[in-house]
C-alpha cells in the first residue's frame, strides 16, 4: 500500500511540474516576429529580401528596437531597373549597405491618422533624413515618402513598422544642392553659370528650393557651348535665365500633384526672376489620384518638357533635371 502512495505522489509531482511547465512555455517559446520575418514572408518584396541578405542589413532588422522600414515592392526595384533580385548579388555591398541604411528609420513612424502635412523630416540610420507629405485629396488620403507613393501603411513587427514604397529611395547623401549639382558631371555648365552670376552660394544656405537644372546639352542649345562662353557671357542676362529655373521650396515631382486641386491637371509655379512656369501632371486617363509623372512649359516653350530626371535630392532641396533650358 505504501508503495502505491509513493506512486501515486510521484505521479501528482510529474504532472504538477508538466502543467507549471506548460504554463511557463508559450511565453519563453513565442518567436519574435521581427521585420527581417515580416520582409522574408512577403511575397512581394523578394528583392528587399535579396538585398537586405547581401549586404547583411538583415541582422539589423533582427536587433530589438524601434525601427521603420521604408521598403519598396518588387515593382520599385524594377522600375529602377532590376530585372531578377539575383542583379542585386551583382551590386557593391557598400552601395546596397548605404541603401539599406536609408531605407531604415531610427524610430517607430506610424502614418494611419497621422496629421495632413507636406514635407515633414525623419531620419534614417544613414544620418541624413527622409521628407514625407500627406494630403487629403478627394476620398483618398495619399501619403509620400520622398516623393514616392505609400502602398501598404503601418505593417507592425515586434521591433517595429513597416511601409511600403513604390519606388526605390536614392539615398540623400549631399547636404546641399550646391553638392549635389556638383556631384553631377552633366550640370557642370549650368554650376559654372550658378558660380559666375553669384547664385551658388545661395544653393549651399539653409533655404530650401527646387531646381530645374538645364543640363549640358540644354545650355549649349542656348548658345553657351562651353565654360569660356559662360565667363564672358553678361552676368545680367545670365542671372535672369537662371532664376527662371529656380523656385524656393522643396518640391519632389509628386508634391506638385499632391498639391494641385482635384480635378485640375496642372499647377503654376512662381520662379525666383518672378516669372511663372506651368507644371503639368501627367497621369492615367480616368485613373483617380494616378500619377506618372511632370512636364514642364516655360511661359515660350513651345511645348512642355519631360524631364530627364526627377528627385535628385540634397539637404537643402531637390533637382530636377531637365534636356532642355526654360524660355520666358
Amino acid at each position: 500500500m505504501k508503495s502505491i502512495k509513493y506512486l501515486y505522489a510521484i505521479l501528482m509531482l510529474l504532472c504538477l511540474a508538466n502543467c507549471s511547465k506548460d504554463a511557463v512555455n508559450p511565453t519563453e517559446a513565442t518567436e519574435k516576429n521581427t521585420l527581417n520575418d515580416v520582409v522574408r514572408d512577403n511575397f512581394g518584396l523578394s528583392f528587399l529580401a535579396t538585398a537586405l541578405y547581401k549586404s547583411g542589413m538583415n541582422k539589423t532588422l533582427m536587433q530589438e528596437g524601434s525601427f521603420t522600414l521604408l521598403a519598396p515592392s518588387d515593382d520599385a526595384y524594377k522600375v529602377a531597373g532590376y530585372r531578377t533580385p539575383a542583379q542585386l548579388y551583382a551590386e557593391p555591398a557598400a552601395k546596397l549597405i548605404e541603401q539599406g541604411n536609408y531605407h531604415i528609420l531610427k524610430d517607430e513612424v506610424l502614418f494611419t491618422g497621422k496629421d495632413l502635412k507636406m514635407n515633414q523630416e525623419e531620419e534614417t540610420l544613414l544620418g541624413t533624413k527622409i521628407y514625407w507629405s500627406r494630403v487629403k485629396r478627394g476620398l483618398d488620403t495619399l501619403t509620400t515618402i520622398n516623393g514616392s507613393r505609400l502602398l501598404q501603411a503601418d505593417t507592425r513587427a515586434s521591433n517595429g513598422v513597416m511601409q511600403v514604397l513604390d519606388r526605390l529611395l536614392v539615398p540623400n547623401v549631399h547636404a546641399n544642392l550646391k553638392q549635389a549639382l556638383a556631384a553631377n558631371v552633366d550640370l557642370s555648365l549650368f554650376y559654372q553659370a550658378l558660380k559666375v552670376t553669384g547664385l551658388l552660394e545661395s544653393l549651399a544656405g539653409t533655404t530650401n528650393y527646387t531646381v530645374f537644372a538645364p543640363n549640358n546639352m540644354a545650355i549649349k542649345q542656348i548658345g553657351y557651348p562651353d565654360l569660356e562662353a559662360i565667363e564672358k557671357a553678361d552676368p545680367v542676362v545670365l542671372k535672369n535665365l537662371l532664376t527662371y529655373h529656380i523656385a524656393k521650396g522643396r518640391k519632389f515631382a509628386q508634391d506638385y500633384f499632391l498639391l494641385t486641386p482635384e480635378g485640375q491637371t496642372s499647377y503654376t509655379e512662381t520662379m525666383l526672376n518672378e516669372k511663372t512656369v506651368t507644371v503639368n501632371l501627367l497621369g492615367q486617363f480616368n485613373v483617380p489620384n494616378s500619377f506618372t509623372g511632370i512636364a514642364i512649359k516655360g511661359l515660350s516653350n513651345p511645348g512642355a518638357l519631360t524631364p530627364v530626371r526627377t528627385d535628385v535630392l540634397a539637404g537643402n532641396g531637390v533637382i530636377h533635371v531637365l534636356g532642355q533650358a526654360l524660355q520666358q
